[in-house]
């Protein structure tokens, strides 16, 4: 007698449809948002601790200090505000709050660089650089924030087209 196992297959595959074949969800992607915190974040806690690790070679390439210590504490101050952006950035899910924290501090850096670096020309023009990484960090939060409108606003699709 034949018997048969329920191992077997009856049923043929299925093709995915397009709803199959769509990027992942957003629980897998980032947000804009959050890479804007995580490369903010990375950026911050990059440029914060270098002073901590070599205040020389940090001299070296922004220019003489008279204060190392003052050098260390924003330093410091700047690494903390980046491990907060990157950790929220990881997380996948950056709080309001933090996404002002992120706006301001690089539209407050970028107004210090351009105005002491470009107008007053009291620090080195490396800052000028770091003033226009400022303008783009200040743009892409900016960016974030309407395309995260953008999506809010999108129809849902129908679970069956």
């Amino acid at each position: 007698m034949f018997q048969a196992t329920t191992e077997q297959e009856t049923v043929s595959p299925v093709m995915p449809g397009p709803r199959e074949a769509r990027p992942p969800p957003a629980r897998v992607r980032r947000p804009p948002a959050a890479r804007v915190a995580l490369l903010q974040g990375l950026y911050y806690a990059g440029t914060g601790v270098w002073p901590l690790l070599d205040l020389k070679s940090f001299m070296w390439v922004t220019g003489p200090k008279l204060d190392g210590w003052l050098v260390k504490t924003i330093g410091m101050v700047v690494a903390g505000v980046g491990g907060a952006l990157a950790a929220a950035g990881a997380r996948g899910r950056v709080a309001r709050e933090l996404r002002v924290l992120g706006v301001t501090t690089a539209l407050g850096f970028a107004a210090i660089d351009f105005w002491y670096a470009g107008v007053r020309r009291r620090i080195s023009r490396v800052y000028l650089a770091d003033g226009v990484a400022e303008l783009g960090l200040a743009a892409a939060w900016t960016y974030a924030a309407w395309r995260e409108r953008r999506e809010m606003r999108r129809l849902p699709e129908a679970a069956f087209a």
